[in-house]
């Protein structure tokens, strides 16, 4: 006979743990990624724009969902203090939809920019650029605050239930926006986003060294490069990043469609399963804010050289080295 109560305990364990581990190595990282793409050496780059506004958003998230979470774990009346306000239930579900779709949303915008600098048309190429970039950042920031802005008005916290609840007649509505359309979003749209553009960079890129290497050694006016040293490293950071995000993100997305839809599986293996299966996917989806930093460092040798060079920098103005 199964002991699913057993299972749940030693799981629960681990999970305050894993959330302290991932919280850690999560806030270090987001730091040094905004540290590191502030330099002059990559900011100039707009796919690095993308990736500091996406490192900035990451660590607003180590420091709202999963701080929260390591309070709920370590300190019940605290956590039942500040769910229990009409603050939280407003502001706070805001926030945890807003930063998710953030994030993501930057991440899809900066495989597009690379599809953009990887092309051989020269329009498209005009669009990969620092004052674009900087513009759909702020545009698409703007959409967001606007799509949430309906939980601060909608949301409230109801003393007799307990709980937040829609204080409106559109509660269904709201239900399926702030449910269903976040699983689209981030299981669905955004991978697909960032699978297709992902191909397209691999097919510009080898068409881009097909023409190089079809070149006459004697052409006095070869084709230049379309995809240049700094380009490379940040195509290959991203490419990386995109194939961990899909990975990471999809677990969380069905456990999550399952629990808003309430299919949750009846016998005990299935159970079992299940619940083995939803701490599994909320640790790799948690990870998925912490990834970034770790994987620009061993993806890119251009983003350890900057690195090590503002450390180095930072060392000797403070005479410590």
């Amino acid at each position: 006979m199964l002991d699913i109560t057993r299972v749940s305990q030693i799981l629960l364990s681990m999970d305050s743990y894993m959330i302290i581990i991932l919280y850690i190595i999560g806030s270090i990282g987001a730091i040094l990624n905004i540290i590191t793409f502030r330099q002059k050496q990559i900011r100039t780059n707009p796919c690095a724009t993308y990736f500091l506004s996406s490192s900035i958003i990451d660590f607003c998230i180590m420091n709202t969902s999963i701080l929260l979470n390591i309070i709920i774990t370590f300190d019940k009346l605290l956590y039942n203090q500040i769910y229990s306000t009409r603050t939280w239930c407003k502001f706070g579900n805001y926030i945890l939809l807003l930063l998710p779709c953030l994030s993501s949303s930057y991440i899809a915008f900066a495989t597009i920019d690379r599809y953009f600098a990887s092309s051989l048309n020269p329009t498209l190429r005009k669009c990969s650029n620092l004052k674009v970039s900087r513009m759909i950042i702020c545009i698409v920031l703007i959409i967001w605050v606007l799509f949430g802005i309906h939980i601060p008005i909608a949301y409230d916290y109801s003393p007799e239930e307990n709980e937040c609840t829609v204080e409106t007649n559109s509660a269904t509505t709201f239900i399926i926006i702030d449910g269903f359309f976040f699983s689209l979003f981030n299981g669905v749209i955004v991978p697909f986003l960032l699978s297709l553009f992902g191909l397209l960079i691999f097919l510009n890129i080898k068409i881009s060294r097909r023409r190089v290497h079809s070149q006459p050694e004697n052409n006095h006016h070869p084709i230049s490069t379309v995809i240049n040293r700094q380009n490379t490293h940040m195509i290959t950071m991203l490419l990386v990043q995109v194939s961990l995000t899909i990975l990471l993100n999809t677990p969380y997305i069905v456990i999550y469609l399952l629990s808003f839809y309430k299919k949750l599986p009846a016998d005990e293996l299935s159970v079992l399963l299940y619940i083995i299966f939803s701490y599994i996917a909320r640790w790799f989806y948690y990870m998925n804010y912490c990834k970034t930093f770790y994987i620009n460092t061993l993806a890119s040798d251009l983003f350890r050289k900057s690195l090590y060079k503002q450390f180095t920098q930072f060392f000797r103005h403070h005479r410590i080295i």
